[in-house]
């Protein structure tokens, strides 16, 4: 079983009285464990490509399945998304009125006997992640974009999840401090085995990956990364 699998993909949409064609017809297999790059040019479909399989816009043909599971079967999108997914994107995919604290320890009750030591570490992360305890108690929707990235990487440090997607992270992670949360992130896929599928031009992220793809006219074609 694929961690993602395209198969035989369209994705279309009206602009006005013409009709833009993204993907035709497009396959992709990704396997566990897996990091794999995206590339492409401005408006070739990088973003469109992670929010499908994000389950956030569906496919007009095809099957997106993601780890077995086929996206168009599932009806509590917004919560799959939060067990299953870590989405970095400068969108933000976390609950925009909680605390960048709040959103790491979603799923666990104040009442629970283990919440007071999960809280310790969501502060932990954070911290660790360069996050002031002031801005960690800020709601979401009001952090910068750098810090609402940060926020989502925190959050897949404590959920563990079984795939990342990453839109174009070093647009925002541009500083040494932010390329090294990257690298932080990369080495915590590998570790617990995550896969991870990014959408950049970054020549230093290509260099990380399993495997490179490019996405030009309609099809992603993979690119040879051999030295």
């Amino acid at each position: 079983m694929y961690a993602v699998d395209l198969k035989n993909v369209l994705k279309r949409f009206s602009n006005g009285s013409d009709m833009t064609v993204l993907f035709n017809n497009m396959n992709l297999h990704v396997s566990e464990g897996e990091l794999v790059v995206i590339t492409g040019g401005k408006q070739s479909g990088k973003s469109t490509l992670l929010r499908m399989i994000a389950a956030m816009t569906p496919p007009n043909k095809g099957s997106v399945t993601v780890f077995g599971e086929n996206l168009l079967s599932i009806k509590q999108r917004t919560e799959w998304r939060l067990q299953n997914i870590g989405f970095i994107t400068n969108e933000g995919c976390l609950i925009p009125y909680l605390t960048a604290k709040q959103n790491l320890l979603l799923g666990i009750s104040p009442n629970d006997p283990k919440y007071v030591e999960v809280e310790s570490r969501a502060v932990e992360i954070l911290r660790h992640l360069g996050l002031s305890d002031e801005k960690m108690n800020e709601s979401f929707e009001g952090l910068s974009s750098k810090e609402q990235i940060i926020t989502t990487i925190g959050r897949i440090f404590m959920t563990n999840p079984k795939l990342i997607l990453a839109d174009d992270p070093t647009n925002e992670l541009s500083d040494n401090d932010g390329q090294e949360v990257l690298n932080q992130l990369m080495r915590y896929a590998k570790k617990h085995c995550s896969t991870i599928i990014i959408a950049s031009n970054d020549p230093c992220i290509m260099e990380s990956a399993d495997r490179v793809f490019e996405l030009e006219n309609c099809q992603l074609q993979e690119k040879d990364t051999a030295v």
